[in-house]
């Protein structure tokens, strides 16, 4: 049973409101400039904060950012997570998975838009790729490789790419579908494979 000395710590909620301030202040700058033009006076000032709070708790303004994208992405596919009811098929829950991760996206389209656009993190395509990864490899743990024709590993990585490839290109349209549109066209990829799609067509 575990005692009162090995317990996580909960956060003191100073400490959670002063962050999601410096959060919050970083993606509304991204909207206006530059990562690279960004000070962290700029985050600071926005924030209504001082330096020597900042510093209590980031080290750079790129710990900062990767900060405001791991929460982005965590909750992205947190709520992918708790939004799949149990004991469903394959199917049904990719439709629950898709269905909240283009709602999140539109959600936080500024955000999406400006970290695809490379004014902060160069490498947040693959960044964003290999949570999906993650996400769905978690997803594929129980199944038995011995009688998949593919990797379970490849399978996740295709997967995460995909859905990569088609957020990327929904927001340069401008996000003109709507995400329930998204979901719709990305569920029939997965079930037929883009190649399958066309041949179906023809």
């Amino acid at each position: 049973m575990p005692t009162s000395s090995n317990l996580p710590k909960k956060l003191d909620p100073r400490v959670t409101r002063t962050r999601k301030m410096l959060r919050d202040a970083l993606v509304a700058l991204l909207e206006e400039k530059s990562y690279d033009r960004i000070t962290i006076a700029d985050i600071t000032d926005r924030a209504t904060v001082n330096r020597k709070t900042f510093y209590l708790h980031y080290e750079t303004k790129d710990h900062l950012l990767q900060s405001v994208t791991d929460g982005i992405l965590d909750e992205l596919f947190g709520e992918a997570k708790a939004a799949q009811p149990i004991d469903l098929s394959i199917d049904e829950m990719q439709s629950y998975i898709a269905g909240r991760i283009f709602s999140y996206v539109k959600k936080h389209r500024t955000f999406f838009e400006v970290m695809f656009e490379r004014k902060a993190m160069t490498d947040f395509v693959q960044y964003m790729k290999r949570y999906f990864a993650r996400f769905y490899e978690e997803k594929f743990a129980d199944i038995d490789e011995s009688r998949l024709p593919v990797q379970k590993d490849v399978i996740a990585s295709y997967i995460g790419s995909a859905y990569v490839g088609v957020i990327h290109g929904w927001l340069n349209d401008g996000m003109r579908q709507s995400p329930e549109e998204m979901t719709r066209q990305m569920i029939l990829l997965n079930l037929q494979g883009p190649i399958q799609t066309v041949k179906n067509s023809q």
